[in-house]
C-alpha cells in the first residue's frame, strides 16, 4: 500500500534565503573577501548550493573560524552535506576549543557514512568535556542515536568505551545501557541503568530511562516507581510527565494520571496535549473543561493559542469553532490554519469557498506554500469526487514547479488510483533517481505493479526494497502481505498482513487482510476484519469494492 503524506501533502523546509543573506563577517583578505561576496549573490538568487561552494572556498583560504563556521552553517542549509563535512573539519581546524565543531564534524562524517572519521571527532569531544563526562557522552550518544547503520554506530559507541570509560561514570553507564537496549539486551540495559541511578538517584533523565526499560521488560512495578521518582524530581518536565501519565493511564490509574499532568506549566501546546491524551483515556469531560479554557485564557502568543484551540476544537468535532479559532492565526502557522480551514469547509459542503482559500497562498512567491496549497486542493477535489479535477491541477501544478517531488508523489499516486500504470511508473520512477533510498516512492511503485500489472517479480523486489530500508512502516508491510497474496504464497501474505494492520487499523489494510482470509476459507473472520475497517473509514473505495466482490454488503 502507498504511504499517504498527512493531509495530502508534504510539509516542505523551511526558506533557506535567511540562513544565506543574513551575514555580519567582514572578512579583509582579497580572495576571501571576493568567495564571501560571490556567496551571498548566488544565495540571494536562489543558488544554494553555490553559495555553499563559495563559502567552503573562503573557509579553506581564510584562518578566520567565524568564516568556516560560516561556511558549515551555510551548507546544512543547502543540505550539502558532504561540504559539512569538509568545512566542519576546517572550523575545528582553526578552533580546536569548539564543541560545536566537533559535533557538526561528527554529525555530518556520521550522515555521510564515514564511522572512522565521526570517532575521531567524538574522541575529541570526550576529551574536550573530561571535567563534565556525564554531558560529554550525553553528546556522543544524542550524535549516535539517528545514525543510518545502527550496527556501525553500535561499534563505534564499543570503541569509544573501551577507550574512555573508567567504569564508575553515570554518562558512560548510561551510554552503556542505552547501547544495551539498542542491541536487544534489555537485562543488562536495567543492569546499567540502575548502577547509573546509583550514583546520581534524583536525575530525572535516568529515572525516566529506567522507567522505559522497565516497560521493555514488562516488569510494570518498577516503571511505575521509576517514572513516578522521575516526575517528583522534575514535575515540570513535559516529557516525563506525559510517559508517566501514559504508563498511569495504561495501568487504569486516570485519575492519577490527570494530577500528574496538571502540574505541568499552562501553555497552549500543553493544554492541547492534555487534551489529547483525555479523548484517548476516554475522559471527554476533562477534554472539553481543558478546551473551554483556551477562552478564558491570557496567553502571551495569542497566534498560538488559537492555532492550539483549532485543533482541540477539531478533535472535539467543533468544526465551526475550529475554523474561527483558524482565522485567528497568524505568523508562521498562517498557512497552515488557511489549510485546515479549507478542508474543514470542504467538510461541510462549501468545496469552491475551500478551492478560493487556497487560490489566495497560491499568489505567494513561496515554493513551498504554492507547492502545499496545490496538493491540499487537490485532495480536497479527490475527496469530493471530481478525480479527473484533482489530475488537471496537479499537472498544473508540475509545470508551475518541475522540481517538487510530493507534488510527483502525490500525482503518481492518483495516477495509480486512476489505473494510469504508465504516468504513476513514470513519476514514481523520477523520484527514485533523485532519491535512491526513498521508501516511500519505491513502495508505491512496487505495490502499483504488484496491485495493477502482473509484473510480479520486479513488483517483489522492489517492495523488497522498501521493505529493508522501512521495516516497521504499515504501508511496507502491507504491501510485502499483497505481494505474497499475488504470487499464492496465502500463509506468508495472511503473516504479514496481520502484523501491518497491527501496525496500523488502516482500512485498505483490512481490505487486504480479509480478501486473503477469504480465500484460505476463514470467511467469518474475513467479514469481522473488513467491518473493523469500515468503522475506520466508511468510505474508503478499496474496501468497498473489495467487501462487493466476495458478495459483502458494506
Amino acid at each position: 500500500m502507498p504511504q499517504q503524506a498527512k493531509d495530502g501533502f508534504a510539509i516542505q523546509s523551511e526558506p533557506l534565503e535567511k540562513g544565506v543573506q543574513d551575514t555580519t563577517l567582514r572578512p579583509t583578505d582579497p580572495e576571501v573577501m571576493y568567495h564571501v561576496f560571490s556567496a551571498e549573490v548566488m544565495g540571494s538568487e536562489g543558488d544554494f548550493s553555490g553559495a555553499a561552494t563559495e563559502y567552503l572556498k573562503a573557509a579553506l583560504v581564510s584562518g578566520d573560524p567565524e568564516i568556516a563556521e560560516r561556511a558549515v552553517r551555510v551548507a546544512v542549509s543547502a543540505g550539502e552535506w558532504q561540504m559539512v563535512v569538509l568545512a566542519s573539519d576546517r572550523w575545528a581546524m582553526l578552533d580546536p576549543s569548539s564543541l560545536d565543531a566537533r559535533e557538526l564534524a561528527a554529525g555530518s562524517r556520521l550522515r555521510e557514512g564515514d564511522y572512522v572519521g565521526a570517532q575521531f571527532q567524538l574522541a575529541r569531544i570526550l576529551e574536550m568535556t573530561a571535567t563534565d563526562q556525564t554531558y560529554g557522552w550525553g553528546v556522543v550518544t544524542a550524535l549516535l542515536a539517528p545514525a543510518h547503520d545502527q550496527g556501525r554506530a553500535n561499534k563505534v559507541l564499543v570503541n569509544l568505551l573501551n577507550d574512555f570509560d573508567s567504569g564508575s561514570n553515570v554518562g558512560a553507564l548510561f551510554a552503556r545501557s542505552q547501547l544495551a537496549a539498542r542491541t536487544g539486551d534489555l537485562e543488562k540495559a536495567a543492569e546499567f541503568g540502575e548502577k547509573a541511578i546509583a550514583l546520581e538517584p534524583r536525575n530525572p533523565k535516568l529515572l525516566a530511562w529506567s522507567g522505559r526499560v522497565a516497560v521493555h521488560n514488562q516488569n510494570q512495578p518498577l516503571a511505575l516507581k521509576r517514572y513516578r521518582q522521575a516526575w517528583e524530581a522534575s514535575p515540570k518536565d513535559p516529557q516525563v510527565a506525559m510517559a508517566y501519565a501514559e504508563l498511569l493511564k495504561r495501568n487504569d490509574e486516570v485519575a492519577v494520571a490527570q494530577k500528574v499532568l496538571s502540574s505541568l506549566p499552562d501553555t497552549p501546546d500543553m493544554r492541547f496535549a492534555r487534551i489529547v491524551f483525555s479523548l484517548d483515556a476516554g475522559d471527554r469531560d476533562t477534554a472539553e473543561l481543558l478546551y473551554a479554557g483556551f477562552s478564558d485564557a491570557n496567553y502571551q502568543d495569542a497566534s498560538n493559542a488559537a492555532f492550539q484551540a483549532a485543533q482541540s476544537a477539531e478533535l472535539l468535532d467543533l468544526g465551526a469553532e475550529a475554523v474561527n479559532w483558524y482565522k485567528q492565526v497568524t505568523g508562521e502557522q498562517s498557512t497552515r490554519a488557511v489549510m485546515r480551514q479549507a478542508f474543514l469547509i470542504a467538510g461541510f459542503g462549501d468545496v469552491e469557498q475551500a478551492r478560493n482559500l487556497l487560490t489566495q497562498l497560491r499568489s505567494q512567491t513561496d515554493s513551498g506554500v504554492r507547492s502545499q496549497s496545490y496538493q491540499a486542493e487537490a485532495q480536497i477535489l479527490q475527496e469530493s469526487g471530481r478525480v479527473e479535477h484533482a489530475m488537471t491541477l496537479l499537472n498544473e501544478a508540475l509545470t508551475v514547479l518541475p522540481a517538487d517531488m510530493s507534488v510527483r508523489y502525490n500525482r503518481a499516486l492518483l495516477a495509480a488510483r486512476l489505473k494510469n500504470v504508465e504516468l504513476a511508473e513514470s513519476d514514481l520512477r523520477q523520484i527514485i533517481s533523485t532519491d535512491p533510498e526513498n521508501a516511500a516512492a519505491i513502495n508505491a511503485l512496487g505495490y502499483t505493479l504488484a496491485d495493477l500489472t502482473e509484473r510480479y517479480d520486479e513488483a517483489e523486489q522492489l517492495i523488497l526494497r522498501a521493505y529493508q530500508l522501512q521495516p516497521e512502516d504499515a504501508s511496507v508491510i502491507d504491501s510485502m502481505g499483497w505481494i505474497s497474496y499475488r504470487l499464492g504464497r496465502l500463509d506468508d501474505a495472511e503473516i504479514y498482513l496481520r502484523e501491518a494492520w497491527e501496525v496500523s487499523a488502516n482500512a485498505e489494510i483490512a481490505a487486504h487482510l480479509g480478501e486473503v482470509l477469504w480465500s484460505g476459507g476463514k470467511k467469518e473472520e474475513a467479514s469481522l476484519v473488513w467491518r473493523s475497517g469500515l468503522q475506520v473509514d466508511a468510505d474508503n473505495e478499496t474496501l468497498i469494492d473489495t467487501m462487493r466482490r466476495f458478495g459483502e454488503q458494506p
